[in-house]
C-alpha cells in the first residue's frame, strides 16, 4: 500500500525538519515562513488545494502550521471532499492525526 503524499503548510515558522523526523520526506510544502496577512489568504489557500488536488486522489497527510483562521478558511474550501486526508497538528511535543469529521457530530 503507497504511503500517503505529505503535504506541509508552514506560516510563521519552519517546521519541515521536525515533519520528516516524525512522520518522513514531505510530496509539497507550502512555506511562508513570516508572518502573513489576512489578504495573502486566498493564495495561501489556493496553493494548497492546487497541491493536495495535483496528489491526483492518492492519500494525502496534511500538516498544518498557520494562523487559525488560514487553516479554518483552508478547511472551508476543501469541507468534506471525496479526498482520502489526513490532518495533523502539533500536540504535546508530536504531530498527531486530527480526528476525521463527522455529521453525526452535529446531531
Amino acid at each position: 500500500m503507497p504511503m500517503p503524499k505529505i503535504i506541509i503548510v508552514e506560516v510563521g515558522r519552519p517546521i519541515v525538519a521536525d515533519v520528516q523526523s516524525q512522520l518522513g520526506e514531505p510530496w509539497r510544502v507550502v512555506s511562508y515562513p513570516r508572518a502573513i496577512t489576512e489578504a495573502e489568504y486566498p493564495a495561501i489557500v489556493k496553493e494548497v488545494y492546487k497541491a493536495i488536488q495535483e496528489a491526483g486522489g492518492e492519500e494525502v497527510s496534511l500538516v498544518l502550521s498557520g494562523p487559525l483562521g488560514l487553516t479554518f478558511s483552508l478547511g472551508q474550501i476543501i469541507g468534506l471532499s471525496h479526498w482520502k486526508l489526513t490532518v495533523y497538528q502539533f500536540s504535546a511535543g508530536r504531530y498527531r492525526p486530527v480526528p476525521p469529521p463527522q455529521r453525526e457530530w452535529l446531531f
